[in-house]
């Protein structure tokens, strides 16, 4: 289980708070929920993956599996598609499915610089947790 560093980050194992379910977004597939009420500016979890070399990345790249590429602040590209990790599962409310859920988290980063979901509002229990991925993601990933 990843650590969270920063004095904003919840007191409790992801597993405690975090589960996966069908998302509310249609089309979306599985989604991330909260067992409990998340304050905005709270860190709700970790994004974890493997860093990629660059022959690995235009091969997932070539094959369209790149859904899942985060790009980090060295300039690599962490692949988190076969790695578990709660992160993965926040769907974008303003993907190119019209939705009327609004995002309540964005990626950024904790104080060690991990990257990680970050609430920008108050998200209530049972709610899903929903972020945005940009519009360069969606330009290329259109549905």
């Amino acid at each position: 289980m990843a650590i969270v560093v920063s004095d904003n980050a919840i007191d409790a194992l992801e597993t405690d708070y975090l589960y996966i379910q069908k998302s509310e977004i249609v089309h979306a597939g599985d989604g991330l929920f909260t067992a409990i009420t998340i304050f905005k500016d709270e860190i709700i979890c970790l994004f974890a993956g493997e860093i990629l070399s660059e022959k690995e990345i235009a091969t997932i790249v070539k094959n369209k599996q790149d859904q899942y590429f985060i790009s980090m602040l060295d300039g690599t590209i962490m692949d988190c598609r076969n790695t578990f990790c709660f992160a993965k599962y926040a769907n974008d409310a303003n993907g190119t499915i019209n939705s009327n859920k609004k995002n309540n988290a964005k990626i950024g980063l904790d104080d060690a610089n991990n990257v990680c979901l970050i609430a920008t509002k108050k998200i209530n229990i049972a709610q899903e947790i929903l972020c945005g991925y940009g519009k360069r993601y969606w330009l290329k990933h259109k549905l």
